[in-house]
């Protein structure tokens, strides 16, 4: 292929999704990076499941090309065919199957991260062993060493990432619960933490299957957000942020947090400990330990202002130093030079055209 045509290429990232969540956060800002590393890229979504999907605002507001596809093999495929991306980067056990097998027909280099930490049920536990089964197939990133180990073939281990710009350091009072409503991510956990401290204000922010359930249960000083689609109406009030999950990788809610400058309290899960540094920027409390976890949430409440400014300086460092566009995206780029060499291709030389003006499209054959 010559060089000119090269140039034209860019980054698909490919993801299977109706929801917004940790993988819907970090692919947005994968394509902020790429676009400021000037490499053109544009989201794929494999099947379109409600009229709009809740990303679509955030991807407009960005200026962010993206798809909606037929859910099937055989149109991916076709797509990869004609339009011959310089790298399918997929996200997600579904799309990194797919994606995957696709790719291999059509000789298209591709690179898959693994995010999740839960492993799931079900028909969820079979796409994530066939996940991990053609792993082979693709090189890989995974968010945390606990998620690399999984893997039969070593992924390279490249943490999430956020914009660093200055975001101004919140003053927020309540201690929230941020992310899906299901049991792994342990919404159960973090009410009965709430209900060991009655004087404290707490917030439920998401929506999953345990919603119902959870309405049920809660005591009078945490309030139910419900899901929303733009944080942004909410970190103001937020103070710290309570990661109470079973299972964990490295939760893009993590980074947004700490970015504002809100202190992290979590459950030793995943990459969370190598990113929390206890006293520091957060705390770490040992597994699905409700006391220790309701302890150190009271330490925090006790702290005094300069203690709190402190904490909340400590934690924008920490993202800016190890979490931050300019600290990671070299090491993705690493990874799809390698996946390109494997396809006897090579990064093209002055990649720095123009992307084409991004649009909402539905492709049909």
């Amino acid at each position: 292929m010559k060089s000119s045509a090269m140039e034209r290429q860019k980054v698909v990232i490919l993801l299977d999704s109706s929801q917004l969540g940790g993988i819907e956060t970090h692919i947005v800002h994968l394509a902020l990076a790429l676009r400021e590393s000037s490499c053109c890229s544009e989201i794929w979504f494999y099947k379109r499941y409600s009229h709009t999907h809740p990303l679509e605002e955030r991807l407009q507001q960005q200026e962010i090309g993206f798809r909606y596809l037929e859910g099937s093999f055989k149109h991916l495929r076709h797509l990869l065919n004609a339009e011959k991306p310089l790298i399918l980067h997929t996200h997600g056990y579904k799309a990194g199957v797919i994606g995957r097998l696709a790719a291999l027909t059509t000789h298209t280099p591709v690179v898959s991260t693994f995010h999740n930490g839960d492993q799931g049920s079900g028909v969820v536990r079979l796409y994530t062993s066939l996940d991990k089964l053609t792993s082979w197939l693709s090189c890989n990133i995974a968010v945390s060493k606990e998620i690399a180990e999984r893997l039969p073939k070593p992924p390279k281990v490249i943490n999430n990432f956020i914009n660093t710009h200055t975001f101004p350091i919140t003053n927020g009072k309540e201690i929230a619960f941020v992310g899906r409503l299901s049991h792994e991510k342990g919404p159960d956990l973090f009410l009965k933490i709430a209900a060991q401290l009655p004087e404290l204000s707490f917030r439920m922010i998401g929506s999953g299957p345990l919603e119902t359930e959870l309405n049920d249960a809660h005591t009078d000083n945490v309030s139910l957000i419900g899901q929303v689609n733009d944080m942004e109406t909410q970190w103001s009030e937020i103070g710290l942020l309570c990661i109470s999950s079973r299972e964990e990788g490295l939760p893009m809610v993590a980074l947004e947090a700490m970015s504002r400058g809100i202190p992290v309290v979590a459950y030793r899960l995943g990459a969370l400990p190598q990113l929390i540094q206890q006293n520091a920027n957060g705390w770490i409390a040992p597994k699905e330990n409700i006391r220790v976890m309701a302890e150190l949430i009271k330490h925090w409440a006790s702290l005094d202002k300069a203690h709190l400014t402190n904490l909340s300086r400590y934690c924008q460092k920490t993202i800016e130093k190890d979490y931050s566009y300019e600290a990671i995206l070299p090491q993705i780029l690493s990874v799809y030079h390698e996946a390109l060499s494997k396809k006897g291709q090579s990064w093209p030389v002055n990649h720095q055209s123009p992307c084409e003006k991004p649009t909402i499209t539905e492709l049909r054959e």
